[in-house]
């Protein structure tokens, strides 16, 4: 173990990607089984989601763009096959 980095820091580090998996899992079940939710609005869902992991993780951007857009622009693209899934950055449903 890095003698540098503390134990409460460690934790720190595992609370922020506890977080990080709570908030896509619920964004995912969100889209999933929310029938009466709109393309739209998942979309802008997606948008809200995007903006509280780089929040909680600043260091995330490019993993994000990876793992997590993808998996979340398939999820689209399978609740609504005829809408185009395409994310748009800051298109945001009030």
């Amino acid at each position: 173990m890095n003698p540098d980095v503390s134990t409460s820091s460690l934790f720190e580090v595992r609370r922020r990607f506890r977080r990080l998996r709570m908030i896509v899992d619920l964004t995912a079940n969100l889209i999933e089984n929310d029938h009466s939710m709109s393309h739209r609005e998942a979309r802008s869902l997606v948008t809200c989601a995007e903006k509280a992991i780089l929040e909680l993780v600043p260091s995330y951007g490019r993993k994000y763009n990876v793992c997590v857009r993808p998996y979340f622009e398939r999820i689209l693209r399978d609740r609504w096959p005829a809408e185009e899934s395409m994310i748009q950055a800051g298109e945001l449903v009030n």
